[in-house]
């Protein structure tokens, strides 16, 4: 009798510790279920990035974007009353255009560059030097004459200058205020250094670690070119951190992040 009863004991004990186990079972299925899930939705919320659009200060939100990892961010062109849309910077300083075509993998910065008309009233020309006529009398600068400067078009929206010149192979220029080099025009204006799949010109380099846009431009092809300088006198800027700054020598210092030096080859 006694045995029977514990053999009972023993078999409702192991029910319950066995149901127990169960419960459990169940419980931590149910716990990594629920962690499974919240792991999922973190990761989809980690799917999403952020452009933030940021005004030409650098400092002052437009608009924020949010993007899918691995898309393009749809960017609406901005308006601002006064001055005129410039294109899209990946950088606070302007120096370098943001491609619309990027696929953005993480948060990103994104400027928009803006710049406000006004008139330019320097004079520009064409300074180097090579065996071309127009260059080897400029003899970096040394001559900037009537064969050297560029003409102003009457326009009273834009500042647009033009020059037609005959260059070599191995010339070097850049477009500048005077003999000095003051407000200097070098490869880094360029809009383009080809034209229908022919490289018509190269960077030749420029003295120290000087910024690209004060680079020589090199001619890869001998013709006729004519060359166009469009300018934003009111949103140069100048480099005031260069060791050799001073305003009395500042045009030397300046630079703009929208002028733009573009081409038509000629021919031979």
């Amino acid at each position: 009798m006694c045995k029977k009863k514990l053999v009972t004991i023993l078999a409702l004990a192991s029910m319950i510790v066995g149901s127990f186990g169960l419960t459990a079972c169940g419980g931590s299925t149910n716990d990594t279920n629920a962690a499974s899930a919240q792991t999922g939705q973190e990761s989809e919320a980690t799917d999403g990035c952020t452009v933030t659009i940021y005004d030409s200060d650098g400092t002052t939100v437009l608009d924020t974007v949010s993007v899918a990892k691995g898309e393009t961010a749809q960017l609406t062109e901005p308006t601002k009353e006064g001055y005129t849309f410039m294109g899209w910077y990946a950088t606070p300083g302007l120096t370098r255009t943001f491609d619309t075509e990027t696929v953005i993998k993480q948060d990103t910065k994104v400027y928009a560059g803006f710049a406000k008309y006004a008139e330019d009233t320097r004079d520009f020309y064409i300074v180097g030097f090579g065996e071309s006529e127009v260059l080897a009398e400029s003899n970096w600068g040394a001559v900037t004459g009537d064969a050297q400067k560029l003409t102003k078009e009457d326009n009273a929206e834009a500042n647009v200058y033009t020059i037609t010149v005959q260059l070599e192979v191995g010339d070097q220029f850049q477009f500048a205020m005077d003999g000095t080099w003051a407000d200097q025009r070098g490869f880094g204006y360029l809009t383009s250094t080809e034209q229908d799949g022919v490289e018509y010109f190269k960077n030749a380099g420029a003295l120290g670690d000087a910024n690209v846009k004060k680079s020589n431009i090199e001619v890869a092809v001998a013709g006729s070119y004519t060359f166009t300088l469009t300018t934003y006198p009111a949103e140069d800027v100048y480099d005031t951190e260069d060791e050799y700054y001073t305003e009395e020598t500042k045009e030397n210092f300046n630079m703009s992040p929208y002028d733009t030096i573009s081409f038509v080859y000629n021919g031979q």
